[in-house]
């Protein structure tokens, strides 16, 4: 999802007319089946904190533009609702 971003963002620069476009996780399903596996909420919530990472750069820029998580970095997270 993050690549997909970094795309929309990267073409919004070079051209303002353009609007940032994300697709849902529904049109992920469709083009990686594996992820038809997992939790449903999970990939909304992920999508929700890259929302919520976009907003705050955009509101801040000192905050930093988005990344990929670290190999080096051993901490893994996973969201789910109750």
């Amino acid at each position: 999802m993050l690549n997909d971003w970094i795309k929309s963002y990267q073409e919004m620069k070079q051209d303002s007319s353009k609007s940032m476009k994300f697709p849902t996780s529904i049109q992920y399903k469709k083009v990686y089946p594996f992820l038809k596996e997992v939790d449903a909420l999970a990939l909304a919530n992920t999508q929700r904190n890259l929302n919520k990472t976009y907003k705050n750069f955009f509101r801040d820029r000192s905050v930093g533009f988005p990344k990929f998580k670290r190999k080096k970095n051993p901490i893994q997270s996973y969201t789910i609702n109750n």
